[in-house]
Parts: C-alpha cells; sequence; structure tokens
C-alpha cells in the first residue's frame, strides 16, 4: 500500500488500538458536544433540570446546593467549587438553555421518513389526481357530454360569480407584487 493511499499515517507505522469502552466513548462524546465554554455544573444542570426542579418545593437552598455540588465534583468553568452567586446564575442559564432547546424541539416537524426516501409519484390522499391539459372529462352540473378539461375550470369559475371575483381580487394583487417587484429590481 502506498502512501497515498494511508495519507495519515506513517509507512510502516502500527495504529493504535482503539479498545474504549462504552462509557468511555460516550464521555468523548459528551466532551466534544458539550464544548469547554460551559461549566460542568451547568451541563449537570441541564441533564438533571426536571428532577431539580421538582425536588426543589419552592425555592434553591444554594448553600446547601453548592456544598452537596463541590462534594460531587461539580465546578464552575474554571474548575472551582460554585459559589452561591454562580451556582444562582448558572441554574438560570441551564432553564434558559433548556427552554430554548424544548422550544427548538417543538418548532421542528417530525418526519416518518427523510425526504430522500419518499417516493417522487406520492401524493397526498386529499387531494385529487390532476388531469392533463386537453382531457376530456364529464361535463360540470350534470349536463350531458365530455367536454376539455380546461374549460372546466373556467366554465364552473363563469358560473360561479364570488368564485369569480375572488379569483379576481387575487390576480389583481398578485399583479401588484410582480409590478412592485420590478420596480424595486428595475426601477420607476
Amino acid at each position: 500500500m502506498t502512501t497515498a493511499a494511508r495519507p495519515f499515517a506513517k509507512r510502516g507505522a502500527k495504529l493504535v488500538s482503539m479498545n474504549i469502552t462504552r462509557r468511555s466513548r460516550k464521555a468523548i462524546l459528551n466532551a466534544v458536544s458539550r464544548g469547554a465554554d460551559r461549566s460542568p455544573l451547568f451541563w449537570w444542570m441541564v441533564v438533571e433540570h426536571d428532577a431539580i426542579l421538582a425536588s426543589a418545593r419552592s425555592r434553591i437552598h444554594w448553600k446547601t446546593f453548592c456544598d452537596a455540588a463541590a462534594k460531587h465534583g461539580l465546578t464552575d468553568t474554571k474548575g472551582r467549587p460554585p459559589t452561591e452567586r454562580n451556582a444562582r446564575e448558572t441554574w438560570r442559564q441551564a432553564r434558559i438553555a433548556v427552554a430554548r432547546e424544548r422550544a427548538g424541539a417543538a418548532k421542528l416537524p417530525k418526519r416518518s421518513k427523510p425526504l430522500s426516501r419518499i417516493s417522487p409519484d406520492w401524493r397526498p390522499e386529499v387531494v385529487p389526481p390532476a388531469v392533463q391539459p386537453g382531457a376530456m372529462v364529464p361535463a360540470p352540473g350534470g349536463q350531458a357530454g365530455l367536454i376539455s378539461a380546461r374549460s372546466v375550470s373556467l366554465a364552473a369559475l363563469e358560473a360561479d360569480p364570488v368564485a369569480k371575483a375572488r379569483v379576481d381580487a387575487e390576480m389583481d394583487r398578485v399583479m401588484q407584487q410582480l409590478l412592485d417587484m420590478d420596480h424595486r429590481t428595475f426601477g420607476p
């Protein structure tokens, strides 16, 4: 094998075995995803957000909390045991982060399939299949015979003055938008 095929290994060098336990792997991935800009105390508060809310009846006694956090190795960003003020501010930031995460997750649509796996021929069940222009379809309103598919929509529109007025108003609005876009793009 040439060095071009192995760009990161020296010729003849043996790679170190990657025997990493599942727990170590998870710890490494958490460290990568969380970054160093937040403290272990912050990340613990984010993970245990709901449990902290459930166990804090009315208010958190910060002195007791800081003593317990320091005892269990939770630190601020500089590696020091948390102070009452630091813990209170970290809890505020953790609540904000959890709220943003939950709000963002609620906005995302739930996809049952990745878009690339949906058949290009798929159509929602509520939409009738499209009629090819010029195809012959039954006449509207129970009239006898077949007519062109294009004239069905025009005939239905002419028969309903309310629908015709709505379509005309919508067409006027769209035309005005197009004219405004032209004026912004090309000038008056």
